[in-house]
């Protein structure tokens, strides 16, 4: 009996180490594509840590073991899919990179277009009333990334390559604005304006925003226009 006893106990504490180094990336990356595809499918709340780990093939400790527990993995989802955008402000920011805005506007845009099922995600976990998610995607996304690139408007604003008399954070919203809704409201505006996320469409669809934002609607000023 004392023999069962502790071989029960060194059995328990077997399982509370870490994983093989073998497969812990492949166990790690089948979770988040799992939780993808659930959470978009059902939501974040009806959806549990068990049913994550069944379809990921993989044990539920281990959401406890690389993410601290299910919110820890919702917010890794959202930080593996920005992080090239977070990185591109990062170096504009610190002065490590030449400041180009359309830059930024094409890495945010093709991470959108790239990851569709964010749309629906964002739509009922954020958008909605009382959407779960709400607190946490405001603190983690744009508080922390809207303030950081209203800088570098700022700073493009005082070195003259930007007109005067832009509000920064007005410039950002436009940007969100230009660059992501046609594709957060992809059901309606793949129907009436043919959004897509193919390539030809993004490098259309870029040109033309990086053109509006730089140029606005007016029509340039001429010689003949001036007399």
């Amino acid at each position: 009996m004392v023999n069962k006893v502790q071989n029960t106990s060194r059995a328990r504490r077997c399982t509370r180490g870490p994983p093989s180094t073998e497969n812990s990336e492949d166990v790690r990356e089948r979770l988040l594509t799992a939780a993808r595809e659930l959470f978009a499918r059902y939501g974040y709340r009806a959806v549990s840590s068990r049913q994550i780990a069944t379809a990921a093939g993989a044990n539920v400790a281990m959401i406890r073991y690389y993410f601290g527990g299910k919110p820890g993995l919702y917010r890794e989802m959202f930080n593996t899919m920005s992080a090239p955008v977070r990185a591109g402000i990062d170096a504009m920011t610190h002065g490590l990179v030449t400041v180009e805005l359309g830059t930024l506007l094409n890495a945010a845009v093709r991470m959108w277009a790239a990851n569709p099922w964010l749309l629906g995600l964002i739509i009922r976990e954020v958008l909605l009333p009382e959407g779960p998610f709400r607190g946490v995607f405001i603190k983690e996304f744009p508080e922390r990334l809207a303030p950081l690139i209203e800088k570098i408007v700022q700073r493009e604003i005082e070195r003259g390559h930007i007109r005067e008399g832009l509000d920064p954070k007005l410039t950002v919203l436009s940007m969100i604005s230009l660059g992501l809704f046609p594709f957060l409201a992809l059901p309606v505006t793949s129907k009436v304006f043919g959004v897509r996320q193919d390539e030809e469409f993004l490098q259309r669809f870029l040109a033309h925003t990086a053109d509006l934002l730089a140029h606005g609607l007016e029509k340039p000023q001429t010689s003949e226009n001036k007399s």
